[in-house]
C-alpha cells in the first residue's frame, strides 16, 4: 500500500485526463508520480482490477452480489423476524465498528425478501 507523502491518506490508482492510470490521492485531488504499473514500490495492478477500483461505490470494500438471489457473497444469513413482511424471512448480517474500539460493533440486517436494512446497538 502506498500512502500520501502530503496529507498520509491511502494512495489509489486512477486514470488521469489521458486515460494513464496513476497513482491518485482522493484527499489532496492530486495525482501522485507516473503510471502505477511501471512507478517504484507500486504494485502492478491488471486494468479489470482497475477498473473495478475506479467503479467502486464502496470505496475500496468490494462487494460481490450474487445474481441469483441477490445475497452479498460472504456474508452470513439466518432466518429471523422483518417488522417489514411481519413473518420469519432469510435475513443476512454483518458487523462493522461504528463507535470506538472499546464499545461494541453495530449489527447490521438486511431482510432478503423486501430490502428492508436495519441495524441494533447493545
Amino acid at each position: 500500500m502506498n500512502f500520501c507523502d502530503d496529507c498520509d491518506s491511502l494512495i489509489k490508482p486512477k486514470k488521469d485526463d489521458n486515460g494513464i492510470v496513476r497513482d491518485y490521492c482522493g484527499d489532496c485531488g492530486e495525482f501522485k508520480g507516473e503510471d502505477t504499473s511501471e512507478s517504484t514500490g507500486s504494485i502492478a495492478i491488471p486494468n479489470e482490477a482497475r477498473e473495478e477500483l475506479e467503479e467502486d461505490p464502496e470505496g475500496g470494500k468490494l462487494l460481490i452480489l450474487d445474481e441469483d438471489d441477490g445475497r452479498t457473497v460472504g456474508r452470513p444469513s439466518r432466518e429471523m423476524f422483518c417488522s417489514n413482511c411481519q413473518s420469519m424471512q432469510d435475513i443476512e448480517y454483518w458487523e462493522i465498528q461504528t463507535r470506538s474500539a472499546d464499545e461494541s460493533a453495530t449489527r447490521f440486517f438486511k431482510c432478503l425478501e423486501c430490502k428492508k436494512q436495519w441495524r441494533e446497538y447493545d
